[in-house]
């Protein structure tokens, strides 16, 4: 049965209304951790982030070559 539009909005609904009662708790270690990792230079304002799109086009060439063995 394929699902109709009001399926889905339902859907999106009853998933948003449990995502309110969902409490994640992280420790003081792991707050200490992002605090690490945002410091660091290549995560600031400004950062030469180009390896990411190298990253992104080189990944999309291998994908778009892929075989079947």
């Amino acid at each position: 049965m394929r699902p109709t539009l009001e399926d889905t909005l339902r859907a999106l609904d009853e998933a948003a209304e449990q995502a309110k009662s969902i409490r994640i708790e992280v420790d003081d270690e792991y707050l200490r951790l992002i605090a690490l990792a945002e410091a660091l230079p290549e995560n600031q304002p400004g950062a030469d982030k180009t390896w990411v799109w190298q990253l992104d086009e080189a990944f999309r060439w291998e994908y778009q070559h892929v075989t079947r063995p």
